[in-house]
């Protein structure tokens, strides 16, 4: 069903988050006319789970898969003569633990500062924060696309922007 969805909307990269998926793996989904190759990671319990469905032949296209944990992946795929890599991310949700969330972002900032500035950076996720519609105290982060107000997790949001000179 999401295969078909992708086809209809013409999408050719599409991130999923909360996917409960129990393990990790890459496969071939087809729908009516077109194929897509899903590259996912989960664990055992059945929470969290990330993955990324990619449309054939790009995802012929694909470099390197990188598993970091249940809630954040990422694939090097190879567009024209540019690098980029696709992060899906799933952030801790509002009432999880700090020590979870900063887990969390330590281990996305991390993986960040391991990409070379060559390479474009796309990140599709559930960063389970609201970032507002302004950066205010935020003055290098790029961005307004938000709406309503911020909350404590959409700081971590432009904080992480910020510390990695992104658009939100």
């Amino acid at each position: 069903k999401i295969a078909e969805m992708l086809e209809r909307r013409r999408i050719d990269i599409c991130c999923l988050q909360e996917t409960r998926w129990k393990s990790n793996g890459v496969c071939h989904v087809n729908s009516d006319k077109k194929k897509y190759k899903l590259f996912w990671n989960g664990q055992k319990t059945a929470k969290n789970g990330v993955g990324i469905f990619v449309r054939e032949p790009l995802a012929q296209e694909v470099l390197d898969i990188k598993r970091i944990n249940s809630r954040l992946m990422w694939i090097k795929l190879r567009i024209e003569k540019q690098t980029m890599i696709i992060f899906s991310a799933y952030a801790p949700q509002t009432g999880e633990s700090e020590e979870m969330k900063n887990n969390f972002w330590t281990a996305f900032s991390a993986t960040i500062s391991t990409i070379p500035k060559s390479e474009t950076i796309l990140i599709g996720g559930d960063l389970n924060g609201h970032v507002g519609e302004k950066t205010d105290g935020f003055d290098n982060v790029r961005g307004g696309f938000g709406h309503g107000k911020r909350n404590e997790d959409g700081n971590r949001i432009l904080e992480f922007a910020e510390s990695h000179d992104f658009v939100y």
